[in-house]
């Protein structure tokens, strides 16, 4: 994978040049195979073993990094009530849950000044908690969907991500600082105002983000609305619930899936996804309410 020395360094301040970075870091195991680029433009190609789903990220090498040279790591820090608040001047309003462990959640309104009483909950259930042992959700209104800010689509190309638009860019922004998967839906298209994480049932369909049409296992491991399936947990969303032109209230969804019912789910209908490939290895359990929340932050702060 590559990453972005440039990128490491905003979370610590380290005594060396790129080059050396890179020599000193694969010295720990944290294998630089080759550098690319130069200045800001400056590419890590990274090989990190399969047991280090930590370090494949960002701040996960600058942890690393912080560790080698002594030096400080600074924290990401960003709040759901901080990012509701900020909003009031970009036309979005913010609302989060976090379901851990149990069979049902609700998604309730932080303080902000464009909360009203009807958009006060979105329900939240956990039929196979063995496979989701936590959900964490927050819903945007008012949203408008367009291209990135240059740093971050600049960022992601930098990466080898194409940018797509500011929603789908902040989830993936954020996967490749931090390390934990999420995913946008259009939340006017989820029908009966809930999420249900299950296994699916015989003769169930999802149209996936690739557009193909996957009929369903009972093995499989999916995000359900009331109605339906609308992604596939930790691998793929659905077609019929992304993020477009048209979407002006934005679902955001973080968890933490069995790595064992995303592998035999991806490998099943032969994916292979920059989310799967975390999930796998072992997401951070912790990681859910930040991812969430720097995701809806990026989102309100496009606008």
């Amino acid at each position: 994978m590559k990453l972005s020395p440039q990128w490491i360094r905003e979370f610590v301040d380290l005594p060396v040049d790129d080059r050396r970075l890179a020599e000193d870091l694969t010295s720990i195991g944290i294998a630089v195979e080759g550098v690319s680029g130069e200045g800001a433009n400056t590419v890590f190609e990274m090989e990190i073993g399969t047991n280090r789903p930590d370090a494949m990220n960002h701040y996960g090498v600058a942890r690393e990094a912080a560790a080698l040279y002594k030096v400080p790591l600074k924290t990401i820090e960003t709040s759901a009530a901080k990012a509701a608040q900020d909003s009031a001047g970009h036309n979005a309003a913010l609302k989060r849950s976090s379901t851990q462990n149990q069979n049902s959640g609700t998604a309730k309104a932080v303080p902000s000044q464009r909360s009203t009483a009807s958009d006060s909950s979105f329900a939240i259930e956990i039929d196979d908690s063995e496979g989701c042992a936590r959900y964490t959700a927050q819903m945007i209104r008012g949203v408008k969907i367009k291209t990135s800010p240059e740093r971050i689509a600049s960022r992601l190309a930098l990466v080898d991500q194409r940018p797509i638009n500011n929603a789908a860019d902040a989830s993936n922004y954020t996967l490749w600082e931090m390390g934990h998967p999420t995913h946008a839906f259009d939340l006017d298209l989820l029908q009966g105002g809930k999420i249900i994480v299950r296994r699916a049932r015989q003769g169930e369909t999802l149209n996936t983000l690739d557009g193909i049409d996957r009929k369903l296992s009972p093995g499989d491991l999916i995000i359900a609305d009331a109605n339906r399936p609308v992604a596939l947990a930790g691998v793929m969303g659905g077609f019929e619930t992304m993020i477009t032109e048209k979407t002006k209230n934005v679902l955001i969804e973080s968890a933490w899936f069995d790595p064992v019912a995303v592998r035999k789910t991806a490998k099943r209908h032969g994916l292979h996804t920059d989310a799967s490939h975390r999930f796998e290895r072992g997401a951070d359990y912790a990681a859910t309410p930040l991812a969430c929340a720097l995701v809806a932050q990026r989102i309100v702060d496009s606008g």
